[in-house]
């Protein structure tokens, strides 16, 4: 009997200061279960709005698992702040919280559209950017500190620091950001095939169709400054997008209409031209042809049905658009000689056109 009134207290006293020490807001992180030294990290994404809202793509040195102190701090970040419409902030943290903050005017609303993020890390420089425009370069004593492993992380939060990020109203709640997919490219100087000098070369890209949990680990924790605890449940993957949910207490989780969570238009009708030139041997180009615009996906597959080529989403206009195949894999490996399909689709429609590769 003792026993028990000793479990049933401590089972009190464990909920109670739950109650207590539990923040009034709950948002989501999704991290790497590897780290990574330089290369070039790119995401599609949609941030998500409101004042005393970030979402973010950004590397971490995730030093506290190893009981270090801050001068172990390395830290590279895409931030987007939701009380702005045309900016998004970048910056490096290096030992001891050095940071070199810098908020960078942009000609879109990355609230409202999805776009490509890209960091490109090296010893010598740090590079931003957004659909393949530079918009913020860092080469000095930063770049020079910027040298521990880093895990990839992206993460919703409701920061306590007004004068950053705007007062925060909870009537928003909840709100979203979504993520497409997120590619890691290694840095391989003089002999890659991607990024700035082909510096780099794509190793692995995860379209978020489900969770991978051999890539990736949620995140259950908090810090001083967020007013919001981190949960599982706010780490969602639907519709083909990661979701990382801020959220009251109760209502956690993606709530929105699953109609409206394709943001991308897409279009009714479409149609694909004959692949020139067929066979190839260098590069292939399919001429696609839409009345509307919107997106589409195209994927390739070899004759006995395996995918080499992920998934891509490609916008096309009132006109022809064209999309080209360099005969390589995702992982950048050329493929062999052999006849090869590539699948247009959407939500409702699906064509495949066939092709030949000789080496």
């Amino acid at each position: 009997m003792k026993k028990q009134f000793c479990l049933n207290k401590l089972l009190f006293l464990i909920f109670f200061s739950t109650l207590i020490f539990s923040k009034p807001y709950k948002g989501g992180e999704l991290r790497t279960e590897d780290s990574f030294r330089y290369g070039r990290l790119e995401v599609r994404m949609k941030s998500a709005f409101g004042n005393g809202v970030v979402s973010s793509f950004f590397t971490y040195n995730d030093f506290w698992e190893d009981g270090l102190d801050n001068s172990y701090w390395n830290e590279i970040d895409f931030e987007w702040l939701g009380n702005y419409d045309d900016k998004v902030q970048t910056n490096l943290i290096i030992q001891n919280e050095w940071d070199l903050p810098e908020l960078v005017d942009l000609n879109i609303n990355p609230h409202e559209d999805f776009h490509i993020y890209a960091i490109e890390w090296t010893p010598l420089n740090v590079h931003f950017f957004i659909d393949d425009q530079l918009i913020r370069s860092v080469a000095n004593f930063y770049t020079d500190s910027l040298y521990h492993y880093q895990k990839l992380m992206m993460n919703i939060w409701q920061p306590t620091y007004e004068d950053w990020v705007g007062e925060f109203d909870s009537s928003i709640l909840p709100v979203y950001a979504f993520y497409d997919w997120v590619k890691y490219y290694a840095y391989v100087p003089n002999s890659g095939n991607a990024g700035t000098d082909n510096d780099f070369i794509l190793m692995w890209t995860d379209d978020f169709d489900y969770y991978d949990a051999s890539r990736w680990d949620k995140a259950n924790h908090t810090w001083d400054g967020n007013n919001c605890d981190l949960i599982y449940s706010n780490v969602v993957f639907e519709y083909g997008y990661l979701i990382l949910c801020l959220t009251n207490s109760t209502n956690t989780g993606y709530n929105g209409d699953p109609l409206t969570v394709q943001l991308d238009p897409l279009p009714k009708t479409f149609s694909i031209g004959s692949p020139f030139p067929n066979p190839f041997n260098n590069n292939v180009v399919l001429p696609i042809n839409s009345r509307e615009s919107g997106v589409v996906e195209y994927s390739i597959f070899d004759i006995k049905g395996e995918k080499v080529m992920s998934s891509k989403s490609f916008f096309i206009d009132k006109d022809i658009k064209q999309i080209s195949w360099n005969g390589k894999r995702s992982n950048g490996k050329e493929v062999s000689s052999g006849t090869y399909f590539f699948q247009i689709k959407n939500k409702n429609h699906s064509k495949i056109r066939k092709v030949s590769y000789l080496k």
